[in-house]
């Protein structure tokens, strides 16, 4: 019994002496996995930080909607990209001029832009090229009033008409870069017919709207509406026997003393022909309803009608 006593010590006694070894013995190479730790897993990740929105965002990173605006409306990568395009006036009246302005660079050099030209909103209309002015890159274009109503016709009747203008350039490889800017076009009276600014209140030859004509000329229109004026002329055999009737006939209405400078009703002549040549008339006061009273003397009259067209 004593015997395999110490035979069973003898062989735990052998297994404690080999687990110190392996405990104590170093190896050469590296660890197959890192030990493990109590202290936090670090990364080389940079830090997040909040932002006033209540989201994060990650250090060193570059949010998309902080960068710098493009100043191109358009271009290609490798090709012109315009710095700047402007004009030296923010409005443009008739008899007036304006310069634009539009400066570019390349990735390939200044040198690689063959050239420009200035064009209409819609690419439609070349206003003409742009030339180099001053410094490598640096390019203008200046255009009057009527330059630019000859190429694209200005009429408006709102007070004032905004154009926006487009700058094309391209470099030697064709690739293009694309610009716009805006100029306001004005007029003092309010309104610009065929390019020439006007007032449509007061003008007889655009009296209300753009080419609208009163019949009593350029003086004729009063509130944008036309003042009445005289008739053609109706001989005493046509069988208009009361200016009501004339002024009836062309789709009028007469309107009693609303004519010339002594305020009449009508105009007798004593014959057709120096009614249409205006000669020698005699202005009266007779009543839009009144018959009138033909003689040798009056043998033709006008009469004072509205003119509404």
């Amino acid at each position: 019994m004593n015997f395999r006593r110490k035979i069973a010590s003898l062989f735990i006694l052998a297994a404690a002496c080999g687990d110190n070894e392996s405990m104590t013995t170093e190896t050469s190479g590296s660890p197959t996995s890192a030990p493990s730790t109590n202290n936090p897993v670090t990364t080389n990740d940079p830090p997040t930080t909040d932002t006033a929105d209540g989201t994060e965002t990650t250090a060193g990173s570059t949010d998309a909607t902080s960068s710098p605006p493009t100043t191109g409306t358009s271009s290609v990568e490798g090709g012109p990209m315009f710095l700047s395009f402007s004009t030296n006036v923010p409005t443009l009246t008739q008899d007036e001029s304006v310069t634009f302005t539009a400066i570019l660079t390349d990735p390939d050099g200044v040198t690689d832009i063959v050239g420009g030209s200035l064009r209409s909103a819609d690419d439609s209309l070349d206003f003409g090229p742009f030339v180099a002015a001053g410094q490598p890159g640096t390019y203008s274009i200046s255009l009057s009033w009527t330059q630019i109503h000859q190429t694209e016709a200005i009429e408006f009747e709102g007070g004032d008409s905004s154009r926006m203008f487009r700058a094309v350039f391209f470099d030697q490889a064709a690739l293009k870069a694309v610009e716009e800017v805006s100029l306001d076009l004005v007029c003092a009276g309010g309104a610009a017919c065929g390019g020439i600014c006007t007032d449509l209140a007061l003008d007889g030859l655009n009296c209300g709207a753009c080419e609208f004509t009163c019949d009593g000329g350029s003086d004729a229109c009063e509130s944008g509406a036309c003042l009445p004026a005289w008739s053609a002329c109706v001989n005493f055999d046509d069988g208009l026997e009361t200016c009501s009737a004339v002024c009836q006939a062309v789709g009028e209405t007469c309107v009693d003393q609303g004519c010339g400078v002594g305020a009449t009703t009508a105009i007798y002549y004593d014959q057709l022909q120096s009614c249409e040549m205006d000669e020698g008339g005699l202005y009266t006061t007779v009543s839009c309803d009144e018959d009138q009273q033909w003689a040798p003397n009056a043998t033709a009259i006008k009469c004072c009608c509205t003119d509404t067209k």
